[in-house]
């Protein structure tokens, strides 16, 4: 096999990936990036970014609802749903193109293929080795794999972002983030929504009363929610799908056109071969010190999704990137300043609890700041759409909270 050196190999071309080539290039090292897929990764190809034109359209909606409450006589509206799947598209199509041109103008080589470690420092990749002296894991993340038969039957979130078709009907399986979001988007467009939930909340990393608040509100739509229940397996009937699942002791089983994976998303390791880089993993976690980097290979860091503990939020991806990147530069002596405890509703102002800061951060960290507004918006906008008439005292202070803390968190 053909060899070359590089100062550094990135494996994925995401936020975290991007983040890394800053304060490298800025040095003057080497750097080649390995990306099988679009530039950018999750968050702006089929993520948060595609999602908040599906969520602006659901939003649309709720307001012409609401225009009642104003002795505003609207009409039923009309939702066309492949045109609004074809607007997503349009607006996110550039955005690879862009991050290319990005990578140029920085002189990083960008390598559309799939790499693996082939030693402690060296990534296998289009029949060629890359030997590196420092190597990143910036892989990102994927659906999380659920054990019972018939999982390979549900979508995913990038299938929700892609169909041109509204389902009449939908379960999700899991209420995490996404499940929450995409069914708000679906039950405002029409389409019948539940959630299967195993625990006995939902949204279970956040604080208990502000969920409650927010399953109140989900099922004032018109979503069914069931919480500590079991799947048991997923079949087909007919043209649609079939649900079994436990429940209170007993079997159940629902019908719905489609069954989304909504579990939340896991590391994405696969095909990295991390044992022939001496990197050291169990059960999808990698063994990091608090410098981000391997504590079986010094050579080796990771950063953003692929890293278990950290926050799937694009800011915090591109913040670990930037730290990683300085060093390599600096040698390691940088760390996150962010706590990873979970995300909480209640920091973003939400109900009667004092907000808690997501991150301590040194004066002038704004990338640290994006981060934690970005969580405020992705979990506090729903509890933002609430009813204003005939409220009670208790409702109304927590919506004021909860707008003043909106407001607060916009950029």
């Amino acid at each position: 096999m053909a060899t070359r050196s590089f100062d550094v190999v990135i494996l994925g071309g995401g936020n975290a990936g991007m983040g890394v080539t800053a304060a490298t290039r800025e040095a003057g090292l080497t750097v080649a990036v390995i990306e099988p897929d679009l530039l950018g990764g999750t968050c702006p190809n089929r993520g948060c970014m595609p999602k908040k034109v599906l969520v602006a359209a659901a939003h649309a909606l709720d307001e012409i609802e609401r225009a009642k409450a104003h002795h505003i006589a609207v009409g039923k509206p009309s939702l066309d749903w492949a045109s609004l799947i074809d607007r997503e598209k349009a607006m996110i199509a550039g955005i690879p193109g862009s991050l290319a041109e990005t990578m140029r103008r920085r002189g990083v080589e960008v390598i559309r293929s799939r790499g693996r470690f082939a030693g402690p420092n060296a990534v296998a990749v289009d029949g060629e080795i890359l030997k590196a002296k420092h190597i990143v894991i910036a892989t990102g993340s994927k659906p999380r794999r659920l054990p019972f038969s018939g999982a390979e039957l549900m979508i995913t979130s990038d299938d929700v972002l892609s169909e041109r078709s509204l389902p009449a009907s939908v379960v999700f399986v899991g209420g995490g983030v996404i499940a929450l979001e995409f069914s708000h988007v679906y039950a405002r467009a029409g389409t019948k929504v539940t959630i299967l939930e195993i625990l006995p909340q939902l949204l279970t990393n956040m604080d208990a009363d502000a969920v409650a608040q927010l399953h109140s509100e989900t099922e004032r739509i018109g979503v069914t929610i069931h919480t500590g229940i079991e799947v048991q397996r997923i079949e087909r009937a007919g043209d649609r799908l079939r649900v079994i699942y436990r429940e209170g002791g007993s079997e159940h089983a629902i019908e719905a056109d489609r069954v989304v994976n909504g579990a939340g998303r896991a590391p994405d390791l696969d095909g990295l071969d991390l044992a022939s880089g001496q990197v050291a993993w169990e059960r999808g976690r990698i063994a990091l010190d608090t410098h981000l980097r391997s504590t079986s290979n010094t050579a080796v860091y990771a950063c953003g999704d692929a890293v278990a503990a950290s926050p799937q939020l694009s800011p915090i991806a591109t913040y670990e990137g930037r730290i990683v990147g300085r060093n390599i530069v600096d040698d390691p002596k940088h760390a996150p300043l962010c706590e990873h405890p979970g995300l909480r509703i209640h920091r973003s102002g939400a109900g009667e609890r004092r907000p808690n800061a997501i991150c301590r951060r040194r004066a002038g960290d704004r990338v640290a700041r994006r981060g934690e507004r970005h969580a405020k918006l992705a979990v506090g906008t729903h509890l933002c759409r609430d009813r204003r008439l005939g409220e009670s005292a208790d409702r109304q202070r927590n919506r004021s909270h909860c707008r003043r803390a909106y407001i607060g968190a916009r950029w």
